[in-house]
């Protein structure tokens, strides 16, 4: 009778999907284009979205119009969120054509290789340092903002920018310098790899994800066009059209938005791989 050695006995596993590349780069492009769609205005959709409540509540109008074409900014929403799911079914579409869990990417292989711990404790200690400079970023950003709250001139070249009843809650000032102190936050939590007890794991992630697209974008839109008045490829704005706001903040303001984001998407990312755990799909971790 033949015997089969107890080595000899090979864990069958259901063969992974093959890769197609059109798949995958049709996922990516729609990824590209709806995000994209929702870059050009989400992050002022969210923002004058607060100031309206703020408005409604303390009937103060604001440093900005808080009227908004509202068909257009929920398409812009709805965009976002589209080229989130969209991403998501890439990123999974891809880890299962490689034989690995599409919810964490995991393999049996990787899960028991240590070979490459120093390159993951390297990259770990990169996104902790981004941690602590969006914070930095965010804080500043939030005291520039209070300080304009609290009838501060420092950065307007007409002291009655605002109007001459300004204070901290004005809608467009004190929000903002809120969500530069939530910045701070999120940039030290994710550093820290540190969540309250009582906030739920994914909320600080869409949190600093959201934050991140938000920055990101307004970011690259006005660093480029400064890049493009520096060029001479559109005409500079004039004195009148900053609204009273020395131009040297609008030139400083863009480039920190662009940092600010990245730092947070990087401190976000390396926070999620530190704390994802035991994957509940397939049990690695």
């Amino acid at each position: 009778m033949n015997r089969q050695p107890a080595n000899s006995q090979i864990e069958t596993r259901p063969a992974a999907p093959p890769y197609r590349p059109l798949v995958a780069a049709a996922g990516w492009t729609a990824t590209v284009l709806l995000i994209g769609f929702a870059a050009t205005g989400v992050a002022l959709d969210i923002l004058l979205t607060i100031m309206k409540g703020i408005s409604l509540l303390t009937g103060d109008r604001g440093v900005l119009d808080p009227d908004m074409n509202w068909t257009l900014s929920g398409a812009r929403v709805a965009s976002l969120i589209a080229g989130t799911a969209v991403a998501v079914a890439a990123i999974r579409y891809r880890r299962r054509s490689l034989g690995a869990c599409p919810r964490c990417g995991r393999t049996p292989h990787s899960a028991n290789d240590h070979t490459g711990a120093a390159e993951v404790s390297g990259l770990s200690g990169y996104t902790r340092h981004a941690g602590y400079v969006s914070a930095l970023l965010a804080a500043a950003y939030g005291g520039f903002k209070a300080q304009w709250g609290l009838g501060g001139t420092f950065g307007l070249d007409d002291p009655h920018a605002f109007g001459d009843d300004v204070h901290l809650w004005t809608p467009g000032l004190g929000d903002t310098a809120v969500l530069g102190l939530i910045g701070v936050a999120l940039g030290i939590g994710f550093a820290r790899t540190w969540t309250p007890r009582l906030i739920p794991h994914w909320m600080p992630l869409t949190a600093g994800y959201v934050g991140s697209v938000m920055l990101i974008s307004t970011g690259l839109m006005g660093t480029g066009m400064t890049v493009a008045h520096r060029l001479g490829l559109v005409d500079p704005p004039q004195a009148g059209d900053l609204g009273g706001v020395s131009a040297w903040v609008f030139q400083g303001i863009y480039p920190l938005f662009l940092t600010w984001g990245l730092t947070m998407a990087s401190a976000a990312i390396g926070y999620r791989y530190r704390t994802r755990g035991r994957c509940r799909a397939c049990g690695l971790g």
